[in-house]
């Protein structure tokens, strides 16, 4: 799965610092989920897998409209 981000989808995006902030306003409330990242040096030379922990967002409540 990819995530969108403000310009298209984020695949092959060149991380312009030393962090990258996403915000997913798609992710399911109320169901676990994590996130995988996979980051490739610009020169090919390695790269680095990680995992997040497991949350379940909070839904809210349910008389909210």
């Amino acid at each position: 799965m990819l995530v969108r981000g403000p310009e298209g989808l984020y695949d092959g995006y060149s991380i312009p610092a030393d962090s990258l902030v996403i915000e997913d306003y798609e992710a399911p409330l109320g169901a676990p989920i994590s996130y995988s990242v996979l980051t490739i040096n610009a020169d090919g030379t390695g790269s680095e897998y990680r995992t997040t922990d497991t949350v379940i967002l909070d839904p809210g409540d349910p008389n909210y409209v």
